[in-house]
């Protein structure tokens, strides 16, 4: 089914998912989905109806935490979907195009998960409009503001380009680099913060996106697998140009953090001494287990099970990296006044958990709608077998 030539769910495959899931047939992935999406939308409403002080564990020393991680996570990922198809386009032409789609809408769902989280954080979200007849230039933020309003409006219309068959290099070259000014704007937010020697870097803008390369890669990876074995494609086929863009995107990803970690470690300025607290978890899990080992992943098979599962270790393990990033600048505070604790500690509350659940379960929730009522089996593309 088309309107005005965008691909829309066929009635009648969209009917019969739906009847699928009323009568307990949906699968187990998407009922876990939808009770994570429940769950984690009563936690937004905590926030919002009982309070931020009252349900999330950050305060004056840690005013970044589970939220703000969640948002910068999925955040990169949208980014890294559109670096993934830019690529994939540019280089890879047919093979790629089966899952273009597939890539921009969670591109697009994925920045919506961020916003949600990012809601959350921001308190009264009703008064943003002030941004607008209040404006100031002099702030990243300001600039964010406008640069995702003109990214989600780029990705959006290429993926209503993709859909009508109307793809244009214009526009696909147009949302690359607003996602890059974007996202590098992202980076420069947390990289100009002077006061904070974790974050005060100018590599951060370039580190961001790098890492958005990576988890958009990743990402795919895993949708690209399931969707090879569901479908029996061909796996050599589909496959190769999304592992050699995960194994550029983890070089890529060891070479900024390596050399932050370096930098910082020979850093001796006040507050610099975060980097040798961190040093260990850095080494062993943000480099080791979160780049080295994945690499070696891709060397042991290349089935697409194993590939899927590899894009989501990579997923689980860049999580867990963003957070220490976000975190781990307030481990040593700014003022050392009376009482307060040398390192500074901090433990997300079960309502921060249940608003990173609700933005995983809606990207998840959508997809396998999405899938389930074809929409995205554009007509005429053929697939390899």
């Amino acid at each position: 089914m088309e309107l005005n030539g965008v691909i829309l769910p066929d009635r009648a495959r969209l009917a019969a998912a739906m009847g699928d899931i009323l009568r307990g047939k949906g699968g187990l992935p998407f009922y876990l989905s939808l009770i994570g999406l429940l769950v984690g939308m009563y936690a937004v409403a905590a926030v919002f109806i009982i309070g931020h002080g009252e349900t999330v564990n950050t305060y004056s020393l840690v005013p970044w935490g589970l939220q703000i991680t969640t948002y910068i996570y999925f955040v990169l990922i949208s980014t890294g979907c559109t670096f993934v198809n830019f690529l994939g386009h540019l280089f890879y032409g047919k093979r790629y195009k089966f899952f273009a789609s597939r890539v921009i809408f969670l591109g697009i769902m994925t920045a919506a998960a961020a916003f949600i989280s990012l809601a959350t954080e921001m308190g009264r979200i009703d008064r943003m409009y002030r941004m607008l007849i209040s404006p100031n230039p002099t702030s990243p933020m300001f600039w964010m503001s406008v640069w995702y309003s003109l990214y989600m409006v780029a990705i959006v219309v290429e993926y209503v380009n993709i859909q009508t068959k109307r793809h244009s290099h214009k526009v696909m070259w147009g949302a690359f680099i607003i996602a890059i000014v974007t996202h590098s704007t992202l980076g420069s937010l947390l990289g100009a913060i002077s006061p904070r020697p974790y974050f005060f870097s100018p590599l951060l803008p370039i580190y961001f996106l790098f890492i958005a390369f990576l988890t958009g890669c990743a990402l795919i990876t895993a949708i690209a697998g399931l969707t090879v074995i569901r479908k029996g494609l061909n796996r050599e086929y589909y496959m190769q140009p999304l592992v050699r863009f995960l194994r550029i995107g983890l070089g890529l990803a060891f070479l900024t953090g390596f050399w932050r970690l370096m930098i910082g470690l020979a850093g001796r300025v006040e507050g610099s001494e975060v980097f040798r607290l961190t040093a260990m978890n850095s080494l062993v899990f943000g480099i080791g287990v979160a780049v080295i080992i994945p690499w070696f992943m891709l060397k042991v098979s290349r089935s697409a099970g194993w590939l899927a599962f590899t894009g989501l270790f990579i997923m689980l393990t860049q999580l867990k990296t963003r957070s220490d990033l976000v975190t781990g600048g307030f481990k040593i505070p700014v003022f050392r006044a009376y009482e307060t604790p040398a390192i500074i500690h901090y433990t997300p509350s079960i309502y921060e958990y249940l608003i990173l659940v609700a933005s995983v379960s809606l990207v998840c929730v959508l997809y396998l709608v999405c899938e389930k009522a074809g929409l995205f089996e554009i007509a005429g593309e053929k697939e390899v077998h």
